[in-house]
Formats: C-alpha cells, sequence, structure tokens
C-alpha cells in the first residue's frame, strides 16, 4: 500500500496530472452509460426511518444526545469552499485555523482536536499519527450531509469522542435518471475552482461521480501588527484537485451494496509567522485514498450492515532547509452490526469493529509502528412509561494484548409534550496516544510510556419543536454539560530542554449551548429562515502532576474561547436569495498562564443569489458573497492572519 501510494503521487502530479485526471474522469463517466438504477426505498419500519443523520446507531440509541445538521443550503450552493469554512460559520465548533490555507482542526465543549473525530460514511478519518484532520483539505463539494453530535459518544464511536463527532455523508435520495452539476467559482487573492457532478440511475442502481479543480494564491494584504506595516501575505497558496465516484446497486429486495472511492491530492504552501517577517519556502503535499465497501440486508424486524474500508495517506514535508521528509499511514477498518427489534418499543444493537493501524515517518527512526484494535459494543433501547425513552450502551477495545476500559453509556429522552422534550447523558470515555506522541524523535521526543486519557461527561438538556401547522416552524435547543478527562496527555519542556508528551493533567470542562432555528413563509413567494448559536466554555486545568507548571492550574485552556455567538438569515424572495451570516469568538488565551490572549472579532459575510428556470429540467443560479465586509482584522491563532474584505462569485449549472 505505502508503495503504491508514492506510486499514484508521483504520477498525479506529473506535467500530465490534467491528463490522467480527465481520463479517470472520463472512464467513470462511460461506466455510467450502464444500465443503473435508483434504489428502491428500504422496507417501512422504525429501524429504517429516514433521519436527518448519516448514522443508524447515533439516532436510535443515542437517546439523550444533542444533535444538530447544518444548514442543506450552507452545503450545496455557497460560499464555503472546505469543511473549515462550514463549521466555522455555521457550527458549535470551535476551529483552530493557521490562516486561510493553514492546517484547521475542529473542537467541541473545550477538547482538543483529537477528542472530536470526523467520520465519513461511518468511518472515522482522524489520522493515526497526530489524531487529528486538516478541515482545509475537505472540499464542502464532495459533502451533502454534516451532522454533530455534541458530547461524549465513546460507548458508541470509541476512542477520541470526547467532545462529540461530526458525521459526513452524501445525499441517498435517489432519481432515475441523468442529472449533472457545473460549478465555477471565482474569489479574491487568486480564488477559482471547478467542479463537476454526473450522476445515472435507473430502477436497480445508481452511479455518481463529482471532480474538482481548486487554486489559491491567498496573497491578501494585512497590516502586521508585530512589524507596525502594511504586508501582503507570501507563500500562502495552494493547488488541490479531486475525485469522488460513488455506486450503489440492489441486490434484491432487502439488499444493497455500495462503494466510495476519495482521491484527493493538495499541494499547499506553509506561510511564516507574521512576526518572524519574509516568506517561508516550506511545501506540503498530501495525497489521500479513502475506499469504503458498504452491504446491508435489511427485513421487518432486524437490519444487518457490514462495512470495510481503507484509508491511505501521503505527507511529503520539504522546507528547502533539511532533507525532504515522507510521511505515509494506512488504516483498514471493518464493522459488523446488528440492529434487532424485540418488541414494541425494545431494540438492540450488537457489533464488532476491527480497526488496523499503521505508519511509516522519518521522524520515527527504527519504530514502523503498527496497531490492531478489535472493539465489542451493544446497546440496548427501550421505552417507558410511553413517554421515556431509555438507551443503556457498553463498549470494551482490544488493543494489541490489553483491554481497554468499559465504556458504559446511559442515555435518557423524556417527552413533556409533543413539543417539549428533556434529555439526560452519563458516559464514559477515554483516548489513545497518537504514534507521533509515542514514537517521535528530533527536537522533540516522544514517550512510549504514556497512558490513555480517560474521563466521564454528562449533560442535560431541554428541546422545543414547533410542530403546528401554522406559517412559522420553530425548533430550538439548550444544553448544559460537564466533561471530566484525567491523564491528559501535553507536550512540555524536559530537563534535556528539549519536549515531550506527558500524562500531566486532569481537565475539567464545562458550559452551556443554546441554538434556534426558524422558518416562516410570509406567501408562496417569499420566505425567511433563522439560525442561532450562543455557546459558553469553561475548560480548565484542576489538577497539574509529573513536571506541569503549577501556575496553569485553574487556567483556561488555550485557544478556548469563554464565548462564540453564531448566526445567519435567508431571505428568499422569488428566484433572489439574500443570505447574511456572523460570527462572533470572545477572547482566546495563547499561553498556558493565561497572561497573554487574541483579541475577539466578529465577522460578518452578505450574499446574493439568483435562480433562472431556463428549461423545466435545466436550471442556472448565479451567486455573490462579500465576506468579511467590515473589514475586520483578526487572527484565530496568533501570527497568522486571516484575510479582510475579500469576494466570491459562483455559477451554478444543473439538469436533470
Amino acid at each position: 500500500m505505502i508503495n503504491t501510494l508514492g506510486r499514484l503521487h508521483h504520477s498525479f502530479n506529473s506535467s500530465s496530472s490534467k491528463v490522467v485526471f480527465l481520463l479517470t474522469l472520463e472512464l467513470c463517466l462511460a461506466l455510467s452509460s450502464r444500465s443503473f438504477s435508483q434504489l428502491a426505498k428500504q422496507d417501512s419500519i422504525r429501524v429504517l426511518a429516514s433521519v436527518e443523520v448519516t448514522d443508524t446507531r447515533l439516532e436510535y440509541f443515542g437517546s439523550g444526545d444533542k444533535i444538530s445538521t447544518i444548514l442543506p443550503q450552507a452545503i450545496g450552493y455557497t460560499k464555503p469552499n472546505n469543511l473549515a469554512q462550514l463549521l466555522m460559520r455555521y457550527s458549535a465548533v470551535n476551529v483552530r485555523s493557521y490562516g486561510i490555507s493553514g492546517l484547521s482542526t475542529a473542537s467541541l465543549r473545550g477538547s482538543g482536536s483529537n477528542h472530536t473525530p470526523i467520520f465519513w460514511e461511518g468511518i472515522n478519518l482522524q489520522s493515526s499519527m497526530n489524531g487529528s484532520l486538516d478541515l482545509t483539505l475537505m472540499p464542502t463539494f464532495f459533502l451533502d450531509k454534516v451532522s454533530l453530535q455534541h458530547g461524549n459518544a465513546g460507548a458508541l464511536y470509541g476512542a477520541g469522542t470526547l467532545g462529540g463527532a461530526i458525521h459526513l455523508g452524501s445525499d441517498t435520495r435517489l432519481q432515475p435518471g441523468t442529472s449533472g452539476k457545473l460549478f465555477q467559482q471565482f474569489g479574491s487573492f487568486g480564488d477559482r475552482q471547478l467542479g463537476i457532478q454526473l450522476q445515472y440511475g435507473d430502477q436497480a442502481g445508481l452511479l455518481r461521480i463529482r471532480a474538482f479543480d481548486r487554486k489559491a494564491d491567498n496573497d491578501f494584504p494585512y497590516y502586521n501588527i508585530y512589524r507596525n506595516r502594511e504586508e501582503r501575505r507570501q507563500h500562502a497558496g495552494l493547488s488541490q484537485r479531486g475525485i469522488l465516484t460513488e455506486f450503489y446497486r440492489k441486490l434484491s429486495s432487502h439488499q444493497r451494496i455500495s462503494v466510495k472511492y476519495w482521491l484527493q491530492d493538495n499541494e499547499v504552501e506553509i506561510p511564516g509567522v507574521a512576526a518572524a517577517g519574509g516568506a517561508t519556502q516550506a511545501l506540503q503535499s498530501d495525497l489521500f485514498h479513502r475506499m469504503v465497501l458498504d452491504w446491508e440486508l435489511v427485513q421487518p424486524k432486524y437490519k444487518v450492515e457490514a462495512r470495510t474500508a481503507i484509508l491511505g495517506h501521503q505527507l511529503v514535508y520539504d522546507d528547502n532547509i533539511r532533507e525532504e521528509s515522507t510521511s505515509e499511514a494506512t488504516s483498514w477498518i471493518t464493522e459488523l452490526q446488528g440492529t434487532f427489534y424485540l418488541r414494541e418499543g425494545q431494540w438492540f444493537l450488537g457489533g464488532i469493529n476491527h480497526t488496523y493501524e499503521q505508519a511509516e515517518v522519518f521522524n520515527y527512526g527504527a519504530n514502523s509502528p503498527r496497531r490492531n484494535r478489535t472493539a465489542l459494543f451493544l446497546s440496548y433501547n427501550t421505552q417507558l412509561y410511553e413517554r421515556l425513552d431509555a438507551s443503556v450502551s457498553l463498549r470494551e477495545t482490544l488493543i494489541g494484548s490489553d483491554w481497554s476500559p468499559i465504556l458504559p453509556s446511559l442515555s435518557l429522552a423524556y417527552s413533556i409534550d409533543p413539543n417539549w422534550r428533556l434529555r439526560a447523558k452519563v458516559g464514559r470515555s477515554y483516548n489513545l496516544p497518537t504514534f507521533n506522541d509515542l514514537f517521535w524523535l528530533g527536537a522533540s521526543q516522544g514517550n512510549t510510556n504514556l497512558l490513555p486519557e480517560e474521563g466521564w461527561g454528562t449533560e442535560i438538556g431541554l428541546d422545543v419543536i414547533n410542530s403546528s401547522q401554522s406559517s412559522w416552524k420553530l425548533q430550538g435547543s439548550f444544553t448544559a454539560f460537564s466533561n471530566w478527562m484525567d491523564d491528559w496527555i501535553q507536550w512540555i519542556p524536559t530537563e534535556n530542554s528539549q519536549w515531550s508528551p506527558r500524562n500531566v493533567q486532569q481537565v475539567w470542562a464545562r458550559g452551556l449551548e443554546a441554538t434556534i432555528e426558524a422558518q416562516h413563509t410570509f406567501t408562496q413567494d417569499l420566505s425567511i429562515q433563522f439560525w442561532g448559536l450562543y455557546s459558553y466554555t469553561r475548560s480548565t486545568k484542576e489538577k497539574i502532576s509529573g513536571r506541569g507548571n503549577p501556575a496553569d492550574l485553574h487556567k483556561q485552556l488555550i485557544y478556548t474561547p469563554y464565548h462564540q455567538g453564531k448566526a445567519s438569515a435567508q431571505f428568499r424572495f422569488q428566484n433572489w436569495e439574500l443570505g447574511l451570516a456572523s460570527n462572533f469568538i470572545g477572547e482566546q488565551f495563547t499561553d498556558e498562564s493565561n497572561r497573554q490572549a487574541l483579541s475577539a472579532y466578529m465577522i460578518t459575510d452578505l450574499s446574493l443569489g439568483y435562480d433562472w428556470q431556463i428549461h423545466k429540467s435545466h436550471q442556472l443560479s448565479a451567486y455573490g458573497a462579500l465576506n468579511n465586509i467590515f473589514d475586520h482584522a483578526y487572527e484565530v491563532r496568533q501570527g497568522y492572519p486571516m484575510p479582510g474584505r475579500n469576494y466570491q462569485l459562483s455559477l451554478i449549472y444543473q439538469f436533470n
């Protein structure tokens, strides 16, 4: 697998890369001329009910979980190029970004980026090397559904889900016939993107192909507060291209199979810290291969699902100073689960997951780490006293030859009336050290004696759903949460003036979240949709051990704002659409002792679009967006400026 990645990486970056890309696309389109079809609707039982989230496990066995779905309009046409921008504007996620093209990671409820896994089609995409995923490298053009599960979900999903999880997926509402979409976007600072989507289906299956190519210079002007002068960002460009192929096939009236393959190549220039001055020459190339095969059998009283996935990641880093370094990681994930109807109001879930991880990294020296994890998970859901829904889940994992702690969870939901619901949850979680934590060699040193992080999470919430038949539709939620994590891993200075990870902290993250969504239809031609969020997070170190600094006790974790507020509104009149989005991030400390901080900032974006119905089966849409309309200067990470006022112009042609 490693050698194959290397050969593919070379071919994808060669002078003929565009030819290879187009030939691959042409081959996929040729296959679509075969007679595939739309999948028939699955049997109408509760296990298979249509839901917003992308995972049956969470829908039926996470009674007390807070689940939020990002507005489809934000994913479909507009505006955010990548998952980092999408989550930054339209979710409770705290996105930690090293600039417009730099590394961006997700944090929920005061946790670290390795405590918020990202699942694509049920497969965890977290890197075994560093435990996170770069959101900048996830194009929204490949996504139809983005759902957030807030809070501890260790019993359902395993290691790393302390803050929550992000679920990504494709739209499975299939239609027979041929359809497609052509997407062209231009923006400030040399940003241009081209995307194409084609699909064909009949009564037995479907083939969908998406491809995109994006380039950006990102040479925006800014005021360098560290050097007190106007400058232009240098060496911050990126080049991305990728293809996603999705094949669905109905094998019988009760079975279906799907295969998805995601190939993407990314070349990113890494800019220097603004305080240092001058431009760096560092370059990073990331090549991803992601393939998942999924099979499901549906019967009136049970559903069986099996999936297997291969994930490959090759990272090449070149700073023009030291020798070019290559890191390669491969994961093979296989999972089998069954959902069974026992009797009225009672459901049972059982499953097994095996994950194999390996990595070859120059800075690991002679170490070529391998890790096998085999997890057994069980869940039971029952309805008590008609209004109370309860779920109990357990998970146990064999890691090599060692057993993890048993991860239990209890989830409750009580329906006060059709419009009000009270929910509560308590669960245990844990997180494994990454390969970098264990094996890194060089100026910093890994630590093979690290213990897993372990913790407990609790929450209680109130949901409101206005299901009346009036023109107003209203829903919202209020949640209070508290999460404890022992043996938190932190890289700290050692006696030899090196940095090394240690289990030095007990962290307590607690806070409040409130969301509201409202829709109102004035007339057939005029409607409005509003979404708003506020979160308060206090995440502090409650115990310091080992060589940790006692001065950090009870201090807020770095880059964890106390306050976040986000809101968006969309007005629709006939074929016109006007959008407004605003994002407030409070003060964030940049040092462990809380002496220095990034200032709070608020960014407001404005968009305007128009749809032309050229023919009953052809539509043309034009959108313009003005981002950061007040030209606010801000940083998400210290020393990495973000762009001021900028624009995007999009043109989308669709047919069916």
